[in-house]
């Protein structure tokens, strides 16, 4: 199983070879004959809608924002979350780039039940109103969110095949219609007697990692029961995501003091990070992505961490940063990094996208010490903490003038993946991660680490259009230098520290 949130596109010719379903490519019926400045203009709305959120979702709120009878779905206009209005824009202006298509994918050995499976997808959609929720573009202009009524679940089974990957391939990377659903795909490949591969593709707009996590956890909980002829021991859901939407939006009000430290602190901070390219940028819609892979000791990071008193995340800001800045040849360095967005407690059980982005600049003048970067980066990241409520898209339009659905704030990303992927554990069964993915990015350059048991394990995804293979895996190593150079003596100087690692770990 891999989610790497937001960073897939399709490649329609396999798409359309491979004998899956590719599904509706129809851009939503009311935007399909914009111009790119109508475009612009919608995303402008957005921005001043997001900017009075307050009473609207009020206004929402009195009035139940919803529409329909026993038999027509729930409507929900003016309801969305600014996750969902960003998600939203991206698809409309990226030509439902499957960057932010997220895969889930096992290999199941032994004795599958696909009644019992299906009958657990079919609970799971039940419980979790946002898995039927496609969006529209209302009579009056709203954009909106419809919620389909319950059914049952009827998985698509298609014989694996010579090459189930290239099936699975297809299946991600075959585009979503926002407008007519579902957001959340399964489908079962039938390999060989007791073999099966259990593939979703899921839209982000209606999930998260945390999310992923409590899909497959129910999914669990759900199939052994009915396997059992047992009742699941599943979690109350007290609200829905469309809950949690209306309260945001009803707490924007509230955040004006958060608002004012970003745009304090992000004051004068550069549009563009500046690093040197092997090729010119050119305007895309869908960005062209591919990633290098690498391992280093974990131990560096651990012993700088213990040793500063910082957690491991600041250090590999710092480190991140310095690579950065000595790239771009500048001392002011940003960048972006997730945050769960759950502090809440009854939202931990719910599905949905909470994920907010977090803004984390680094100070890199006067060629500190390591020791003293750190503490830089400490204090600002603690600062970013106690000022996380804040949407990513409320800070955009707070601080800078975006153009279209770009921000010009960040165009790096660090995302430290240290907890665990969700189990699988289906009685009766093996079940084993699929990695699949597709060549997308969103930026310039993201950094995913992920924590292993002696190592860590580096990937780098990068915009292929912009950087050649070998100019990412230098930096990659340069990452990996710094942490094992920087471990000697936190008192080194930033011009101090070299970026040679061993070479073995690649």
């Amino acid at each position: 199983m891999t989610y790497r949130a937001g960073e897939y596109r399709p490649d329609e010719s396999r798409a359309g070879r491979s004998g899956v379903d590719p599904g509706s490519r129809r851009t939503p019926a009311r935007l399909d004959s914009m111009s790119r400045a109508k475009r612009e203009l919608f995303a402008q709305r957005l921005a001043g809608r997001r900017s009075k959120s307050g009473d609207s979702a009020g206004r929402a709120g009195r009035s139940g924002g919803r529409a329909g009878g026993a038999d027509q779905p729930a409507v929900w206009s003016n309801s969305l979350s600014p996750a969902e209005e960003r998600f939203w824009m991206a698809y409309m202006f990226e030509d439902q780039s499957s960057a932010y298509h997220i895969p889930i994918t096992f290999r199941l050995t032994g004795h599958l039940d696909v009644a019992a499976l299906e009958g657990a997808l079919s609970t799971v959609l039940t419980r979790h109103d946002i898995l039927r929720t496609r969006y529209l573009i209302d009579a009056d202009g709203e954009l909106t969110a419809v919620v389909d009524d319950p059914r049952s679940c009827e998985l698509v089974v298609v014989p694996a095949g010579d090459d189930p990957q290239a099936l699975l391939d297809a299946a991600t990377e075959a585009p979503f219609d926002l407008e007519t659903g579902p957001l959340l795909r399964p489908l079962l490949l039938r390999a060989a007697t007791g073999e099966h591969y259990l593939h979703f593709t899921v839209h982000h707009i209606v999930t998260d990692g945390w999310s992923i996590g409590n899909l497959i956890n129910e999914l669990t909980l759900v199939y052994n029961a009915r396997v059992s002829g047992g009742q699941p021991d599943l979690p109350e859901l007290t609200m829905q995501y469309r809950d949690h939407a209306l309260q945001q939006r009803a707490r924007a009000g509230e955040l004006a003091g958060e608002v004012a430290f970003w745009r304090q602190a992000l004051s004068g901070a550069p549009r563009e990070l500046g690093l040197r390219t092997d090729h010119p940028r050119r305007s895309h819609v869908k960005v062209p992505g591919r990633s290098v892979t690498i391992t280093f000791p974990k131990q560096a990071a651990l012993d700088i961490a213990r040793r500063s008193k910082s957690t491991v995340f600041m250090v590999l800001l710092a480190a991140y940063s310095v690579v950065l800045g000595r790239r771009a040849g500048h001392t002011d360095v940003v960048v972006g990094t997730p945050i769960a967005g759950r502090r809440d407690p009854v939202t931990e059980p719910l599905m949905g996208c909470f994920i907010n982005t977090l803004v984390m600049r680094t100070d890199l003048s006067g060629d500190p010490t390591f020791k003293e970067l750190l503490l830089r980066v400490r204090q600002w990241t603690l600062q970013a903490y106690e000022n996380q409520d804040v949407p990513f898209e409320q800070i955009v339009d707070a601080v800078i003038e975006r153009t279209g659905t770009r921000s010009t704030l960040i165009q790096a990303w660090l995302a430290l993946q240290n907890f665990p992927d969700p189990a699988l554990d289906l009685v009766g069964l093996d079940a084993e991660d699929v990695y699949v993915t597709t060549p997308a990015t969103k930026f310039d350059v993201t950094f995913y680490v992920d924590e292993l048991d002696d190592v860590m394990e580096l990937e780098v995804e990068y915009d292929s259009s912009l950087f050649d293979e070998g100019t990412i895996r230098d930096l990659a190593d340069e990452f990996a230098g710094i942490l094992t150079t920087a471990v000697r003596g936190l008192d080194q100087r930033l011009s101090e520290l070299t970026s040679s690692r061993p070479r073995a770990l690649s």
